[in-house]
């Protein structure tokens, strides 16, 4: 051993009690004992030895300048931005946000973690100072009406076509990204929608949105814009208050919703034709099938290493699981999907790292994970950290969840005919969608995806508001008693907190595991605190 590891290993054995593992391990603390009460603020970041607390804190840093760079690049539209936009003080917690993400990560986790984090921080930066710098409500820049506004579940990539275009995800700023980093957001938006007379039973999701244009906190850019039906038909809904708001001729994109079948893709089809037809009557432009195919080969690319990913996943021997992979796929799916070569490269030291873990049968988080859990679930599972809490306090490694299954099928990069059908597709297979609406084999899915992935355990998100999920739940029960698996339902309001707190939701799983499994939690300061305050 070198002097410099040996060094190394003394230190951590001094500083050991500081450790919440290790705390937790001998009863003298654990996670929570570092939290200020009721809030999501450290006193002291986590000790987890010497080099990953090094590391980690780099992490931080490294972060810490890709924020840096974006005020740098345009401090004067940064601060409009402050000053115009509730949602943009928000994303001040994201700092917050990725250490409870990442805490009891360990090695490899930890840094597997953090790769994929900085690409989501490192490209979100960047498309918030694109969109400050050309927002009409801020003056307007050099490229706003090359900018296409649309909604966040239509697939980036397709936007590619257009050579001379920007597509911009117009949700994801104010709504879709911020709902992760701040619980305490979403319920201002809400409650402006009910304000203007929006019923107080929908989704909240939709009724976020819909507070988002009604308070004019849609950035505005651009000549029209692409809105769609997904995920639901509540979505429907959202799009003509967005269009009243915002002011824009549109484009209503509304895919098939039952999709799994040979006319809802040539209906898809269909649609995706004429969205390509508007966008060059708005615009002036013509859809360049070449340019498509340049980043549809980065998106096979990511699929195809996505899908290696999975095999490791079926096994013990994955140190990617939990929320540094559903938040991972999520974001590049909805955000980037291959329109970002930064993942690429991203994904390709990841699957490097997983082969050699897989090689030397290398067991996350030190072994102590009990049970494999598939998880059903959208954002209230993010700002709940849940899938980290999880395996801190009880052991469940999340292994997959509902974001991470969708839209992983080819683009052909060489026919434009087989190109769209891909693309139908695919946008058919969005956020939500594919274990949401669009027949009920997508919700039965969930079992096959169970058993692929060797679960014993379910945790299926009960979204209390969501229409058309609200009969399955007695089914879906019954399905999992008869296969034998652990199901939990966890109760939650989407973007609500106030309706089931997150407190409430973690005491689903507690109970189920304290009195159904009669397990002892592994860190006891998490099983029941108050986060209220916290982002």
């Amino acid at each position: 051993m070198k002097i410099t590891d040996k060094l190394i290993a003394s230190i951590d054995k001094k500083l050991e009690r500081f450790d919440p593992i290790w705390q937790a391990e001998h009863g003298t603390g654990g996670q929570r004992s570092r939290y200020y009460d009721k809030t999501g603020v450290e006193k002291y970041r986590e000790w987890r030895g010497v080099k990953d607390t090094m590391y980690d804190y780099s992490q931080w840093l490294k972060n810490l300048g890709s924020m840096g760079l974006m005020v740098g690049r345009n401090p004067v539209r940064v601060v409009k931005g402050m000053w115009e936009y509730r949602w943009m003080g928000s994303y001040l917690g994201t700092f917050i946000f990725i250490n409870r993400l990442f805490e009891g990560y360990r090695g490899v986790e930890l840094r597997i973690a953090h790769m994929n984090m900085h690409q989501i921080v490192a490209s979100l930066t960047r498309l918030i100072g694109r969109v400050l710098a050309n927002d009409k409500r801020l003056g307007g820049g050099p490229i706003s009406d090359t900018m296409v506004p649309m909604d966040e579940v239509i697939p980036p990539l397709f936007m590619k076509g257009f050579k001379e275009l920007t597509g911009i995800p117009l949700q994801l700023l104010p709504e879709f990204i911020i709902c992760d980093i701040d619980q305490h957001l979403p319920p201002h938006y809400i409650d402006v929608s009910e304000s203007f007379g929006l019923a107080a039973d929908v989704c909240s999701r939709c009724s976020v949105e819909t507070g988002v244009a009604f308070d004019d906190a849609f950035p505005i850019f651009g000549k029209a814009f692409l809105t769609t039906n997904m995920p639901c038909n509540a979505s429907e809904c959202t799009s003509m208050f967005q269009r009243r708001r915002i002011n824009l001729p549109d484009m209503p994109m509304t895919f098939a919703m039952q999709h799994n079948t040979k006319e809802g893709n040539e209906f898809s089809v269909e649609v995706l034709k004429d969205a390509v037809n508007f966008v060059e009557e708005q615009y002036g432009v013509k859809y360049d099938w070449d340019n498509l195919f340049k980043y549809a080969k980065e998106l096979n690319e990511q699929n195809t290493i996505e899908m290696e990913k999975w095999e490791f996943f079926k096994t013990p021997y994955s140190p990617l699981s939990g929320i540094s992979e559903t938040l991972y796929k999520l974001y590049e799916w909805a955000a980037s999907n291959g329109t970002e070569h930064r993942f690429t490269k991203n994904d390709r030291k990841v699957i490097k790292i997983m082969r050699k873990c897989y090689d030397e049968k290398y067991k996350a988080f030190g072994g102590k994970t009990r049970h494999r859990a598939f998880m059903w679930g959208p954002s209230a599972v993010y700002y709940t950290d849940m899938p980290t809490w999880c395996q801190n306090c009880w052991g469940i490694t999340l292994v997959l969840n509902m974001d991470s299954t969708m839209g992983h099928n080819m683009i052909s990069t060489e026919d434009p005919d087989q190109a769209i059908k891909d693309l139908a597709r695919m946008s058919e297979k969005a956020v939500m969608r594919h274990h949401a609406v669009g027949g009920w084999e997508n919700v039965n899915a969930l079992w096959d995806w169970a058993k692929a992935f060797n679960c014993d355990m379910i945790l299926f998100n009960d979204n209390i508001a969501c229409k058309g999920m609200n009969g399955v739940h007695a089914v879906m029960e019954e399905q999992a008693r008869e296969l034998g698996l652990h199901f939990i339902f966890i109760e939650h309001d989407l973007e609500d907190y106030r309706a089931c707190p997150r407190r409430d939701m973690r005491k689903c799983v507690s109970n189920y595991m304290s009195i159904v499994l009669n397990e002892e939690p592994l860190d006891p300061t998490l099983v029941d605190f108050d986060d209220s305050e916290a982002y």
